[in-house]
């Protein structure tokens, strides 16, 4: 069967590369798009579908490098260690990942899951069982018995919500094999972890060199790439060393660190988002004032650094841990674009690139998706306005005119049923969920980034 050809005229052209928007017709023929510019007009047959897109944006569709697909809007570890359920999990994540798709992300790399539900949520959306973005996995996140972000609430070995927790060498082999056998694409290490009675001294490196490596070199036998979560220039460094190929996070880098992320040629994901809304609008669910300037510190103290790693090359990608009460999936995607112009300088086509061409490496699709280009996958985004010239109209629900997924365009005037609050689900003495409809309440009716409506 001849697949339906699309051409979609008289766009401004936001390409995904950096180069600047430009006035153009793009050619979608199947799940492909064939052709750009004057060759789309040229190819396009007397019987292709022609959509005049005079006055809109078109351009690649996000893809938020890191989201947490199982966690359900948690309130903190309190929910995710002991309030979760794998069955109800895996219903709300699918729930979730439309929300997603409807508010133009169009792919996502969930790093590590609860119950392990990655793969399934993945292959689910992948054979049509479930609508969503395109998906890149992690399993369980690898810790040592120091643990990760929580501290002794972390077990000294087995599993907990989404981590497992390893002693020595021959368990961390077993567990890397696990994993690349059920199906992940990435192997997930938490680098560091913090010590409850020494938080101020920040996080720690929790392996060996030689763990690491283990890790590193076995993945990739298989050719599967590791990612670290790191914070602090040694923890950066060790992991490049080590031969990480993403770095999460990686604050409070210094030159030695930024030197190393070059060498081996690592990406960065800082996921800003969440510090970023804390500080900016925690106050709306009335958040420790003292957390939020720990928060702001650490933006401050990292942008500098992460400036300097993109102007040396190195490829930065929006994440933006959705997932968490104060990152809820639906309202915030556009939002480390925002943060990478405000805090990092980045112009708003470069923060574009990042969240597209860049944002694929993430899912494992580099070259197929993220720009706009023959041969590319049309995941593609029309946008009421100009993107180019100001981020935030990603976050306009109002705004957004189409969400194409594999030349398939979306439904985004289907609704969800109204969700209730779930029994044992919630302890939420965080605050409120920080969706956009919160923060403008608080602000006196002030739109914030357009309006979500999950």
């Amino acid at each position: 069967m001849e697949s339906t050809q699309l051409l979609i005229q008289n766009a401004n052209l936001i390409d995904g590369t950096g180069k600047p928007a430009r006035r153009a017709s793009v050619l979608v023929v199947g799940d492909k798009i064939q052709a750009v510019g004057e060759a789309a007009d040229a190819a396009a047959a007397s019987t292709a579908q022609r959509m005049d897109a005079s006055g809109l944006s078109l351009m690649p569709g996000l893809i938020d490098a890191h989201v947490h697909s199982t966690f359900d809007n948690a309130a903190g570890h309190d929910e995710l260690f002991y309030h979760r359920r794998p069955g109800m999990a895996a219903i709300t994540a699918a729930r979730n990942v439309r929300h997603m798709l409807t508010a133009g992300v169009t792919g996502f790399c969930d790093p590590d899951s609860l119950f392990d539900l990655g793969v399934d949520l993945k292959e689910a959306i992948q054979y049509g069982v479930i609508e969503g973005p395109r998906m890149a996995v992690g399993g369980y996140a690898l810790m040592t018995s120091v643990g990760g972000a929580a501290g002794r609430l972390m077990p000294d070995k087995g599993i907990m919500a989404y981590a497992v927790l390893l002693q020595g060498k021959d368990e961390i082999m077993a567990e890397v094999r696990r994993q690349i056998k059920i199906g992940c694409d990435w192997i997930k290490v938490h680098v560091t972890g913090s010590l409850t009675h020494r938080r101020s001294e920040g996080e720690f490196v929790t392996f060996t060199m030689d763990e690491l490596r283990t890790i590193c070199d076995l993945a990739h036998s298989f050719g599967v790439p590791v990612m670290g979560h790191c914070r602090g220039a040694h923890s950066v460094k060790f992991a490049c060393e080590a031969g990480f190929d993403q770095i999460v996070h990686a604050t409070l880098m210094d030159d030695e660190a930024l030197d190393a992320v070059v060498k081996h040629n690592a990406f960065l994901v800082p996921a800003l988002t969440f510090q970023a809304n804390l500080v900016e609008f925690g106050d709306a669910i009335n958040a420790s004032p003292v957390m939020q300037d720990i928060f702001r510190r650490e933006i401050e103290d990292s942008a500098e650094m992460l400036a300097k790693a993109y102007k040396a090359g190195v490829p930065l990608l929006c994440g933006t841990e959705s997932g968490f009460s104060v990152t809820p999936y639906g309202h915030w995607h556009y939002r480390e674009l925002e943060v990478f112009v405000k805090y990092l300088g980045l112009s708003p086509l470069e923060a574009i690139r990042c969240a597209t061409q860049y944002g694929a490496l993430a899912i494992r699709l580099k070259d197929k998706t993220g720009t706009i280009e023959a041969g590319r996958l049309a995941d593609m985004l029309l946008i009421d306005g100009d993107p180019s010239k100001d981020v935030t109209l990603l976050g306009r629900r109002d705004k957004l005119r189409m969400v194409m997924l594999g030349g398939k365009s979306i439904n985004l005037e289907r609704t969800e049923p109204e969700r209730s609050r779930l029994p044992e689900w919630r302890v939420h003495e965080f605050g409120s969920i920080l969706t956009k409809e919160v923060v403008s309440r608080v602000r006196g009716g002030q739109p914030i980034g357009g309006h979500g409506s999950h």
